[in-house]
């Protein structure tokens, strides 16, 4: 069977909504018989180095080797079949010998492109417009790398396709309908129960879902909203009860303790979070951008408003508040949506297809 490498950008011992797709995927690649690898280069920057920051990334090295840690064991349940490396670049000689290499990010491109093996075992994951780092020029200018293009949604399949003029190939995320599973009954929440994701990222203008929670709790003083993220408490007001990493378990009690979920993202490659949300029963009001239309369709499954506009996203909660029928009806639409579009086996049988052609 084929033996299968992801080139990361770094190490992963921090949650990642990339990282995650990325791991769920290795894990059920090598259920199918795949030899799996990620590596996990401490710089991506070892060539233009001097060797002062040679000696820093030597340091780094060790010390997530031996003590800090590198790879995702420590928040995401990965099948020990998966072999992970850590090592100093990304530089051919550095990584492990395989027969399909997977570039999973905008930096790990270009690294791939230099490989001195065939394009036909190049490929590159696309998970969003990585725009955050580099220029919009340098991002494009990956697109056309000679390698077997591979996104997760349809709005950056026609930003390749369309704009760019590159051939790619959708292959739509999955849900783990176990671990995102309704286990309170939706008609039978606390309607002034919020949930949010909280980031400090400016793309997920997490502003705008303060100002309106803010807005809503003017009406609705017995609002409560639950909270998590990756970083610590960032100072929230009292009336919000944050959990720092939560494990699955934790999040997901927090998805179905809560009636409704807030989404306030400027951009994503998709939402994961959304779509979990809908999973666990919580009605969604959400920012109309394009990842999150994957599967908020206004009043069908989600109460969908403008960018930046938090006095709309709060009429959106106050309306799921106050119109019980509509809050049920869009959670269970959405549910139901995305049950029927976003299965990990329809994820894996595309992706295999692609991999097996080379």
């Amino acid at each position: 069977m084929k033996q299968i490498t992801f080139l990361l950008f770094g190490p992963c011992s921090s949650p990642g909504g990339g990282y995650k797709i990325i791991f769920e995927h290795a894990n059920r690649l090598v259920q199918s018989g795949f030899k799996v690898n990620i590596v996990c280069p401490v710089s991506l920057n070892w060539l233009k180095g001097s060797l002062y920051y040679k000696i820093q990334c030597i340091y780094a090295y060790f010390l997530r080797k031996f003590k800090i840690g590198y790879d995702c064991s420590c928040w995401f349940p990965i099948d020990k079949r998966v072999k992970f490396y850590l090592t100093y670049s990304l530089n051919y000689r550095h990584v492990p010998k395989s027969d399909i290499y997977i570039a999973t990010e905008v930096r790990t491109a270009p690294y791939l492109n230099s490989y001195p093996i065939e394009a036909s075992r190049k490929f590159y994951f696309i998970q969003d417009y990585e725009n955050w780092f580099i220029s919009d020029e340098q991002v494009r200018s990956t697109y056309h790398y000679k390698m077997n293009k591979f996104v997760i949604t349809n709005w950056l399949k026609d930003v390749i396709e369309k704009e760019e003029s590159e051939k790619c190939t959708l292959v739509p995320n999955g849900f783990d309908f176990e671990e995102y599973k309704v286990t309170m009954p939706i008609e039978s929440r606390n309607k002034y129960i919020i949930s949010i994701l909280y980031h400090h990222h400016a793309r997920k203008d997490c502003k705008t879902a303060l100002k309106a929670l803010d807005i809503v709790k003017q009406k609705y003083p017995q609002i409560k909203v639950l909270a998590f993220g990756a970083c610590p408490n960032p100072g929230l007001p009292e009336w919000y009860e944050y959990s720092q990493q939560p494990n699955s378990q934790k999040h997901l009690r927090i998805n179905n303790e809560a009636a409704i979920y807030v989404g306030s993202s400027k951009i994503e490659g998709f939402g994961l979070t959304v779509g979990e949300a809908m999973l666990c029963g919580e009605a969604v009001a959400c920012t109309d951008n394009l990842g999150y239309q994957e599967m908020a369709k206004h009043e069908k499954t989600a109460l969908v408003s403008p960018i930046k506009d938090p006095n709309q996203l709060a009429e959106n909660i106050i309306r799921l508040i106050e119109d019980d029928e509509l809050r049920i009806r869009l959670a269970t639409n959405g549910q139901r949506y995305v049950k029927e579009h976003f299965t990990w086996e329809k994820s894996q049988t595309v992706l295999k297809n692609l991999l097996n052609q080379c």
